[in-house]
């Protein structure tokens, strides 16, 4: 907010919301595009960081990202993926993974992050 306006604007808005303010086809919308993007994610990685660091410089969201950004926006979106891929330093690569496992049990997804690894190398590095 910059302006008194947008204040008041905002302060309105947000007297209106609360614990049942969405109306129930306002709900199938948001649970129907919840349920697409789900779909379309091949990981549940929220780039919550908590994997990091790396012991061995591996920069794990950062290979998450690519890797969901190409599989949900498709094929332009891939090749754009595999560009940033093969621009990253090589040690934080996922193909240089070496599967020690300790992001793992970091991870509050419960992602298999050493058997992703391998995924995302072939399919952005290969």
């Amino acid at each position: 907010m910059s302006t008194m306006a947008q204040t008041v604007e905002n302060v309105a808005a947000a007297a209106r919301s609360g614990v049942g303010a969405l109306r129930e086809d306002d709900l199938a919308r948001i649970a129907q595009a919840t349920e697409t993007y789900e779909s379309l994610r091949p990981v549940p990685c929220t780039q919550c960081r908590y994997c990091m660091p790396c012991p061995h410089d591996l920069d794990i969201p950062r290979n998450m990202a690519l890797f969901m950004d190409g599989h949900i926006f498709g094929e332009r979106r891939m090749r754009q993926s595999r560009r940033q891929y093969l621009r990253m330093d090589e040690k934080a690569r996922a193909g240089a993974c070496v599967q020690c496992r300790e992001c793992e049990e970091k991870c509050p997804q419960k992602i298999e992050i050493s058997a992703v690894m391998p995924r995302i190398h072939a399919e952005l590095g290969e």
